[in-house]
């Protein structure tokens, strides 16, 4: 078989693998609008919010969760503190991921038992 011949044939083969083989992808969250101030996923701040989250949610719920990273996280002032509403990753016990949105208020700087977990939910 001719080289060419064999480069059409493995192109062909790609080409129906890519029409029929599913393809997996991940829908972003939209926050909801009153939701105006995109924070920095990378500061301490936010991974503190995400960590706190999955802190709270596996004490109440009586599962065993990491906090992994958060992938957004927006902002709106609220009742003297700012809520946040996050999308962030965490693993469970068997050491699969999960997607979550939360919502967390508190007053930042402020000590840990001022915060408050208002939402956490999955996406999966």
């Amino acid at each position: 078989m001719k080289k060419s011949a064999v480069v059409a044939a493995l192109a062909l083969i790609v080409f129906v693998a890519a029409a029929v083989l599913p393809v997996a992808t991940v829908a972003i969250a939209t926050p909801p609008s009153k939701y105006t101030k995109q924070e920095d996923v990378t500061s301490k701040l936010v991974k503190g919010v995400g960590s706190f989250s999955v802190t709270v949610y596996k004490l109440h719920e009586g599962r065993t969760m990491s906090y992994e990273s958060t992938s957004q996280c927006w902002s709106v002032p609220s009742q003297g503190g700012y809520e946040y509403w996050s999308e962030l990753t965490a693993k469970d016990g068997a050491g699969a991921y999960g997607r979550y949105l939360t919502i967390v208020w508190g007053i930042p700087g402020s000590e840990s038992r001022t915060w408050k977990l208002l939402s956490f939910t999955t996406t999966n």
